[in-house]
């Protein structure tokens, strides 16, 4: 069940997120990996079969990127090569992704980025900021 609450989920992030983006089909969508793969049958590959399915569905570019390390220096990398790649929604499935997110908010203004069960924080945690290119989902414990 929490699987398909992933997929729904972000799914209707992304649609949510794309309703203020110019350029409708061109727009790519991006997913970075934890240290997991997208067959990791858990938050990656629950993400990625959401972005696979509103992609297609909306004939959207979409790629995934393997942070080459699971840090947080490795993970903003990871978020600059999407970025790069011409990403304008970046999905982060994870708490591990709250430091980099934070970061990567600022830096790219004009990106959306969808952090799942997790909220941007400080490395020391002395500063919590949501911008207004982020939507921070938080799970309840229990599901």
């Amino acid at each position: 069940m929490r699987k398909s609450s992933v997929l729904l989920l972000v799914l209707v992030l992304i649609c949510t997120l794309f309703a203020g983006c110019e350029g409708g089909g061109s727009s790519e969508i991006a997913l970075i990996t934890d240290k997991g793969n997208i067959d990791d049958k858990s938050f990656n590959q629950g993400s990625w079969e959401g972005v696979v399915e509103f992609a297609k569905a909306n004939k959207i570019s979409h790629k995934y990127y393997k942070p080459e390390e699971a840090s947080d220096a490795g993970y903003l990398a990871a978020i600059d090569l999407a970025v790069t790649g011409g990403a304008k929604v970046i999905v982060t499935p994870g708490f591990l992704f709250e430091v980099s997110v934070y970061h990567a908010q600022t830096k790219y203004p004009h990106v959306k980025f969808i952090l799942l069960d997790g909220a941007p924080h400080s490395a020391d945690y002395s500063d919590f900021n949501t911008g207004p290119n982020v939507a921070s989902i938080m799970y309840a414990e229990e599901e």
